[in-house]
Parts: structure tokens; sequence; C-alpha cells
């Protein structure tokens, strides 16, 4: 047996705990000495503390805790072990994407002697661009929630049996800054249409265009360089403009049954590319 100092050294719990709970008969010692009041623990009593633990990390009140270690048959404890295993999947899966960034941080520093990085504009350029058959999605949405359009989006796309064929794209038709929303139209490039109501044709022609290299939130400066140099060039839009993203957040190889962001991807490696149909 291990007195109650040795006890709470071995178990990481405060002698003042050790003795709360005995107090309120959530742990009582295995031996107490009546003349010296001394409380002694056997290797079992570590065991329930370990319990105690786990279902208090739960955030599982004291007394509650009492009647579930009395009274808890085993389906009632496998649906705590559950939940505490569900818990520490996700602390998991949050650890593992956060050493992936710093990771990735670190490389990018070692390659460049810098972390931060602004957005990268290419050259203003044509592009003679085929037709494309696309399946659509359109909805008046806050922006914070473009990322449930674009889930919705390939939802469909795996109930309808289209294949995909390309990088999302995305045409914002109108934004309103003081409210956060937009009137947003996702597309995404399909093999086939099998007849369903939601298919387009991106028409073919000749399209000015320009790559921004850096997060999502850079954009604005694409399509400012972009409509400057239609200006320049004496150019006329004819169409919208649409953001084609070529590398980011969706993932090349894209399971549509369990649509994933790809978090590895530093924002700074983002490449989106911004065209617009013009004669």
């Amino acid at each position: 047996m291990y007195t109650i100092g040795r006890f709470s050294k071995i178990c990481n719990v405060p002698v003042k705990t050790l003795r709360y709970y005995d107090d309120i008969d959530l742990l009582k010692p295995s031996y107490i000495d009546y003349e010296t009041n001394y409380r002694y623990y056997d290797y079992d009593k570590m065991e329930a503390v370990k319990i105690i633990m786990l279902l208090k990390s739960l955030d599982i009140p004291l007394a509650d805790i009492k009647k579930i270690i009395v009274s808890a048959d085993q389906i009632q404890w496998n649906n705590i072990f559950e939940q505490k295993i569900s818990e520490l999947e996700k602390q998991k899966e949050q650890i593992t994407r956060e050493i992936e960034e710093i990771k990735h941080l670190k490389l990018q520093s070692n390659a460049n002697g810098w972390i931060i990085q602004g957005r990268i504009l290419s050259e203003c350029f044509f592009e003679n661009r085929e037709e494309t058959l696309v399946y659509t999605l359109r909805r008046k949405i806050k922006i914070q929630y473009v990322d449930m359009l674009v889930k919705n989006l390939y939802d469909q796309v795996y109930a309808f049996n289209l294949e995909v064929n390309g990088h999302l794209m995305a045409i914002f038709h109108d934004r309103n800054l003081k409210d956060k929303e937009a009137d947003v139209e996702m597309l995404i490039p399909v093999k086939n249409s099998n007849d369903i109501d939601g298919c387009k044709i991106i028409a073919k022609g000749n399209y000015a265009c320009v790559s921004v290299k850096g997060p999502y939130t850079e954009l604005a400066a694409g399509y400012d360089a972009l409509k400057l140099w239609i200006v320049q060039e004496n150019l006329t839009q004819n169409g919208d403009m649409i953001e084609i993203y070529e590398k980011g957040l969706i993932p090349a190889n894209l399971d549509l049954r369990n649509l994933r962001p790809d978090l590895t991807r530093h924002p700074a490696d983002f490449i989106t590319k911004i065209c617009v149909p013009v004669h």
C-alpha cells in the first residue's frame, strides 16, 4: 500500500483532491489507520483514479461520476470510451494538420529566407479556351458559407454519377460587401451531362486571363489588374469573370464520397486563374 502522499505523486493528483474524494465517497482509501488517521491506497485505486480523471476530462460532474462508477453497465462504459476516443482522434487530426503546416513553413523559410508572402500576379495574357461542359450550382449566400456550396456541388455531382473533368470554378455575379453576401455560382467541368438540369456550356473563344499565386483573399488584386489590362488593350468584356482554382484547398485527386480540403497546401501556394471572354 501507498501513503496518501506517495499515492498522490504516483497518480499526479493533489493530496487535497484525494481527501475531498474520500469525503464525498467517490474514492475511499484502501485502509485508514484510525490511531494516526493516515490514509493508505493500494494498486487497484490507481485504476479507479484513471477512470475518474477520464470522466472528468469529458466534463462530467463529480456527482454523476459517482453514479456512473457505482451503476454503469458495459454499454454505458463503451459509450463513454467511444466518446473519448472520438475526441482524441479529432485532437490528433488537428495536431497532424498543424505539424504539416509548420513543416511546410519551415521548408519555405529554409528555401527562401522568409515565411510571409503576399500575392504574386502573372502578366495578363490571352487564352483560347475550348467549349466546356460544366455542372453548376448557384446560390445567394453569406461569403463564409461558400465552402458549404462547394460541398453541395460535389455531393450532387456524385449523386448524378457525373465524371469530373477539370478544376473547380466560381463566378461571383454580385457581391454585397456591406452584408458580406454574394450571388455565387460554383461550376465543375464534367465529361457527361446525363441529361440533367444544372449542366450548361461555357462557350469557347478568346479569354483575357491573369494568374494569382497566393491566398483567396488576394484575388481582388487579380480582378483589378485584369480589368485595367482589358481597358489598355481596347478590349470589350463579353461575359462573366470566372475564377479557376488550379491549385488550392480542393485536392487534385479528390474523393467525391469523402470530400476533404487539402490542408497540407499553404495558402501562399494557391494558384487561381481569373478568365473573362473578350472581343
